[in-house]
């Protein structure tokens, strides 16, 4: 896939949904978010539990002014601390971020920005405009694909406040694990790292929990926070 693909312009982009729930994973569960859902995705992961926004493309296309309609709308019916800007790729869609995300910092939101962590030229545009990134280190049992050079650069330029995110299966290996806490310990040490057994959807296997709880201790020994949390959506039964 060219690394110059574009999903969007400055005003208008290809989105699925946007919504207001509850933050389901990762380091920031439980808190109140806005949900922006990007279409299209430059992987596919066999965990997957979005599979129908990684065609390309996928969504309809949204012009900026309906977006802040739809934003604006969902402010007024209750508070939120962030706007998870998530997908699909979001960073398929730079151009519209670029104009977007310091609107959301005008209208008293964070930007909290979910990626793959594979397109690195794509996020150095619009770094400075995110405050929170939730990165997914994607582990090529699962992608079909290697990309810890990849991740190594995008760790180095992550925000503070961010964190790392490894979703683990019944293929996940010794191996890979031992090449992800090489390049946390490379990169950033002190940047949180969550440990998330997949969701058992799709006739994918989560991890053993004795193999989880192994990877758990042994990421604990080396790194300064690691944490073992599951996916909550399906078990609050929400979006």
């Amino acid at each position: 896939m060219p690394s110059d693909l574009k999903l969007s312009n400055s005003t208008s982009a290809r989105i699925v949904e946007i919504f207001s729930s509850l933050q389901g994973e990762g380091i920031y569960l439980g808190e109140r978010q806005i949900f922006v859902r990007f279409g299209g995705c430059n992987l596919h992961c066999d965990y997957c539990d979005e599979p129908d926004t990684i065609p390309i493309p996928s969504g309809e296309v949204m012009e900026l002014s309906q977006f802040q309609s739809e934003i604006l709308k969902l402010k007024a019916e209750r508070k939120h601390k962030s706007l998870s800007w998530t997908g699909g790729e979001p960073l398929l869609h730079v151009p519209f971020l670029l104009s977007a995300m310091p609107w959301i910092r005008k209208e008293g939101l964070l930007n909290y920005l979910e990626t793959n962590g594979t397109r690195v030229d794509a996020f150095k545009q619009v770094k400075d405009l995110c405050d929170i990134v939730a990165m997914d280190i994607k582990l090529p049992s699962s992608t079909g694909r290697e990309f810890w050079s990849e991740h190594l650069e995008f760790l180095r330029l992550l925000p503070k406040k961010s964190y790392a995110k490894v979703i683990l299966t019944s293929q996940t290996t010794e191996a890979e694990w031992r090449q992800v806490i090489r390049i946390l310990q490379e990169s950033s040490p002190d940047i949180p790292l969550v440990l998330q057994p997949a969701t058992p959807i799709g006739g994918i296997k989560p991890i053993l929990p004795s193999q989880a709880l192994k990877f758990l201790r042994q990421a604990q020994s080396l790194l300064k926070e690691v944490r073992l949390i599951p996916q909550w959506h399906p078990i609050w039964g929400l979006r």
